[in-house]
């Protein structure tokens, strides 16, 4: 596996532990009415706010996996199973309609990253999200959660990509290629 799949793989699995994580602790609600009650409270959706973004994550990560070519059979049943772990975590959103409501309009909305209107500093390439391995537009990601891109060390981030980094795969951001 070379080093991009690598660096795509150790980030998929960490989303996925997330979500089995999340999955786990919302199977231990044994009551609906409690189920309901976490999610519909100002923690219980700001983590399920939190855990969509992650799946944005994974999605730019699919994305970054096929722009370069590097779709493995490893890296594809990864990203199966991010998919399967998130569907069983939407299906507790059952008992939290409005939060399942606000997720899916957060999932569907434009993340601001359209190519509707071309400039001239559109013709400059765009650079890459050392996690994601996809264009950062330069542009603010509001609808997304992001904010402006972020610059360190010479590579580029978006915001939930260095974020999900940090705190779930490494101490170290990796660079950007």
């Amino acid at each position: 596996m070379n080093s991009e799949a690598a660096h795509l793989m150790r980030c998929l699995q960490q989303i996925h532990k997330v979500f089995i994580n999340a999955n786990e602790i919302l199977a231990g609600i044994s009551q609906p009415s409690v189920c309901s009650e976490v999610l519909l409270s100002a923690p219980g959706t700001a983590y399920m706010l939190g855990l969509s973004e992650v799946y944005r994550v994974s999605k730019r990560l699919e994305e970054g996996m096929k722009a370069r070519k590097a779709e493995s059979e490893a890296l594809l049943h990864c990203l199966r199973k991010v998919d399967l772990a998130w569907n069983n975590l939407l299906s507790f959103l059952a008992f939290g309609h409005s939060v399942f409501q606000m997720l899916n309009v957060n999932l569907l909305e434009p993340s601001g990253e359209s190519d509707s209107h071309l400039s001239a500093s559109d013709l400059a390439p765009e650079p890459v999200c050392g996690v994601c391995l996809t264009e950062v537009k330069r542009e603010p990601q509001v609808s997304s959660g992001n904010s402006d891109p972020i610059m360190y060390e010479g590579s580029c981030y978006h915001a939930s990509c260095a974020n999900f980094w940090l705190n779930c795969v490494d101490a170290t951001l990796p660079g950007g290629t």
